[in-house]
């Protein structure tokens, strides 16, 4: 979901789609949905794409954050032991970010993003890692399983963004008793909004 409708984010969407063809190996479909800066449409507009969404696996992601090669490997296997799974995620400063992501910088925006940099950095960060783990990384992005999700009532709708639907979420399906784990070879690249689009004037 792109957080706004401007020339930045057009770049960023193109730079998206483009990593998003050439890194996964799955069959996919990829659906979006410009929330034009109205907060009542977040999480009503994540639920209606994952209604809408024709494989039993989805991604809930954003825009800005940029898949690495084979991101997507060893999910499929990992849905037999945890019904949500966290990607690894690289930040790049722009903003704050939790203790669970990596910070590390390969570019602000679609234009400075150094691609070949932040690959190169998975490689080598992998091979340091199991293949998966048990635990929590963040929401966006992370794997859902489709019925799972929507037997759960999906995410609250009111009261609306900035209000933190997502956790609440999380915590009502820990308490059903849902597994968490971690992609330790899932990689994703957050570009935080591209720090130089904030001020970009949207379209109408």
């Amino acid at each position: 979901m792109p957080h706004a409708i401007n020339d930045e984010n057009d770049r960023v969407l193109l730079l998206n789609q483009k990593m998003a063809k050439e890194n996964t190996r799955g069959p996919y479909e990829i659906l979006y949905m410009g929330n034009m800066r109205r907060p009542d449409l977040v999480y009503k507009g994540w639920n209606m794409l994952i209604n809408v969404a024709r494989y039993d696996l989805v991604l809930w992601s954003n825009t800005d954050l940029l898949l690495a090669p084979n991101w997507d490997v060893n999910i499929r296997e990992l849905t037999n032991l945890y019904d949500w799974i966290s990607l690894r995620v690289v930040e790049c400063g722009a903003i704050p970010s939790a203790q669970t992501m990596i910070s590390k910088n390969f570019g602000w925006t679609a234009a400075n993003f150094d691609r070949a940099g932040f690959e190169n950095f998975v490689i080598g960060d992998t091979a340091n890692r199991p293949v998966h783990e048990p635990g929590w990384v963040w929401y966006c992005p992370s794997i859902l399983k489709k019925d799972k999700f929507l037997a759960a009532g999906g995410f609250g709708e009111q009261p609306i963004f900035p209000f933190d639907q997502d956790s609440h979420f999380k915590a009502k399906v820990e308490k059903r008793g849902r597994k968490f784990g971690i992609s330790n070879h899932s990689y994703a690249y957050h570009l935080q909004r591209a720090k130089e689009n904030l001020g970009a004037p949207d379209r109408a």
